[in-house]
């Protein structure tokens, strides 16, 4: 399915307010995007709180980096894998109002 718009969500070690963000851009009204989450090889919680959310929402896309590929590689990963006609970036810290 293809959504008319990509959330990109480049994280690394974001287990502290990750869940809220997710939960935050998850429960928009606007319900037509997908939210593509890159780790990019976190040490801490962060893969099993995104792990936790693919269970219960088709509209996330999870990429694993099995190795750190840097801050800019993982960006440029997560806009290259966005299928929507239309983007936007989210922060791990961003916290959305629900609409």
């Amino acid at each position: 399915m293809r959504h008319k718009l990509s959330v990109g969500l480049p994280v690394f070690n974001e287990e502290k307010h990750l869940e809220e963000t997710l939960i935050s851009i998850l429960n928009q009204s606007y319900r037509d995007f997908e939210l593509l989450i890159s780790d990019n090889n976190s040490t801490d919680s962060t893969r099993k709180i995104i792990k936790n959310f693919l269970k219960t929402n088709r509209r996330l896309r999870f990429i694993e980096n099995k190795n750190n590929i840097g801050m800019i590689n993982n960006f440029n990963l997560v806009f290259k894998e966005s299928k929507g006609k239309y983007f936007m970036w989210a922060g791990a810290h961003d916290i959305f109002h629900v609409t």
